[in-house]
């Protein structure tokens, strides 16, 4: 024999819990034993139920993978443009990204001395060689993350 209520959805007589009150969703499996054993262990161990124990370990892994996984499309991003960027460089073409990078460069210098060179380099506007023992300016920067920063006399004149 079933009551009638005036809610067509209330089981025994109630009224439906409102969204905030309502339970979250169960969800049931078959493990083996070993597992069941594990899960207890490692329940009791962090002072918790084994249903909030699964709860917990699920969400976890959910967060790593997805961290891997957006962690991997960022590394497969870097090795895609580096790779173009190796490859541009083969051909001796300068890509945007490459202007922009030695704007940036130069506008992070303070002053511009000049120099012998005593370890050979390369000019950051022109790529020509610098020899040990010609003559070169060295870019300074109050900003320590900034790289050492050569030119060349034909490119200080161009600034």
């Amino acid at each position: 024999m079933s009551r009638k209520t005036d809610e067509p959805n209330s089981k025994r007589g109630r009224k439906p819990a409102t969204e905030e009150h309502r339970k979250s969703r169960v969800i049931q499996t078959r493990v083996p034993q070993d597992l069941e054993d594990t899960l207890k262990d490692a329940a009791e161990k962090s002072r918790m139920t084994v249903s909030h124990f699964i709860r917990y370990v699920l969400e976890d892994t959910f967060n790593l993978v997805d961290g891997i996984v957006h962690d991997s499309s960022t590394l497969m991003e870097n090795v895609a443009r580096d790779a173009k960027k190796l490859a541009a460089t083969a051909r001796g073409e300068i890509n945007e990204f490459e202007k922009l990078n030695k704007k940036k460069a130069l506008d992070s210098v303070d002053a511009w001395q000049e120099v012998i060179i005593n370890k050979p380099g390369a000019c950051l506007e022109c790529n020509s060689e610098l020899k040990r023992g010609s003559k070169a300016f060295r870019g300074l920067s109050s900003n320590t993350a900034t790289p050492v920063l050569w030119l060349c006399q034909s490119c200080i004149e161009n600034l």
